[in-house]
């Protein structure tokens, strides 16, 4: 494959990723096709595969039904996590994702095998691997991280593009996503990329030194060992016999995560416009809570959706739609949805306690 033709691949990942608001390793495979709503698959259950310590992994098995695709499903369901809520969210996400994986590739081989017919050529089933590696159960270095891989690959006669889902999370009582700032500082960006880049240029000939921007927003990594192991995507700053580049750097210096300022997670009502609706739920005004907590708002009056971001922290609410989800977890309701009044646009107290985790001041 000539250079030219990776640098577009790469470019069309990214693009997709701009447009969704996440990262590229969180972009369907199949040269990034758009998801297909979740065909009926079969779900087996396997023994638990337990980790040495800490949280364990069972493994959920998904089956295509349709004879032009070959599925080797291998679906990571945590178990033994102290927040079980957040458990159960990131397990439904984990398997929502690979069941639209799944009936994407299912369609995509179907329409590919009828056109082999009508063309009168032989053709060959398409194949879908999924598989995951618990690289950290929450008992090693920095203390109570469990970090979880999941790669997806498919292969459809041509150059394949895996994609690699990290799982970093803080296991508590009230388990929370685990960030690069979480863990280096926020200010580790400039040096994070200098280091990159420096073990880059230290074998030339295996990177595209020039495609190198640094790390991003939304940059994949997982902790193994004591390790910080920081993931591109294949093809993005290499060519694509080396796979997905990884760079290890040693964390075993640290105890644990950096604790969040305290003032950062408090909102005090009195600062607040707000007001109950007829069912008496309480109800804040958005951007004077985004303003306290040190996040930026973005309004879409097109959409009528609101983005909130902090660093590596996101969230997205839409009027009239009572549901609500914080970076990668599950969308949940809460007791009401947003609204817009006189201008401003409003959203329940709970969101602020539940889902921006924040105290509330009165």
């Amino acid at each position: 494959m000539k250079k030219k033709t990776i640098k577009q691949m790469a470019l069309t990942a990214a693009g997709c990723a701009a447009i969704l608001g996440i990262s590229a390793a969180g972009v369907p495979v199949h040269a990034m096709a758009s998801v297909q709503a979740p065909a009926p698959a079969a779900v087996n259950m396997k023994t638990g595969v337990p980790a040495a310590k800490g949280v364990k992994v069972q493994e959920k098995t998904l089956k295509s039904a349709n004879g032009n695709l070959k599925a080797h499903i291998q679906v990571p369901q945590l178990s033994g996590m102290l927040d079980r809520r957040y458990q159960d969210e990131m397990n439904d996400i984990i398997l929502s994702h690979a069941q639209k994986d799944l009936a994407n590739w299912e369609k995509n081989a179907a329409d590919a095998a009828a056109k082999a017919k009508s063309a009168h050529l032989e053709y060959r089933p398409y194949e879908l691997y999924m598989t995951y590696s618990l690289k950290s159960d929450g008992t090693g270095t920095p203390a109570g991280i469990i970090s979880l891989v999941v790669t997806t690959e498919g292969f459809a006669g041509g150059t394949s593009m895996p994609r690699i889902d990290t799982y970093n999370v803080k296991n508590a009582a009230a388990a929370e996503r685990v960030t690069l700032s979480d863990l280096l500082g926020d200010d580790y960006k400039a040096k994070l990329d200098a280091d990159i880049l420096a073990q880059m240029k230290k074998d030339p000939d295996k990177y595209f030194l020039e495609d190198y921007k640094g790390t991003f927003e939304e940059q994949t990594f997982y902790i193994e060992n004591g390790e910080l192991v920081v993931v591109f995507p294949k093809y993005s700053i290499g060519p694509g016999y080396i796979g997905s580049p990884e760079f290890r750097f040693d964390l075993k210096g640290k105890t644990g995560l950096k604790t969040k300022p305290e003032a950062a997670r408090k909102l005090d009502l009195k600062k607040t416009a707000k007001y109950k609706n007829a069912h008496g739920i309480e109800m804040v005004a958005l951007r004077d809570a985004a303003r306290q907590l040190g996040y930026e708002l973005q309004w879409n009056p097109s959409a009528k959706t609101a983005e909130l971001r902090k660093g590596a922290q996101f969230t997205r609410v839409t009027v009239g739609q009572n549901a609500y989800f914080f970076a990668k977890t599950a969308p949940k309701a809460l007791n009401a949805a947003p609204v817009l009044q006189q201008n401003k646009l409003y959203v329940p107290l709970q969101f602020v306690s539940d889902i921006l985790q924040a105290e509330i001041q009165r």
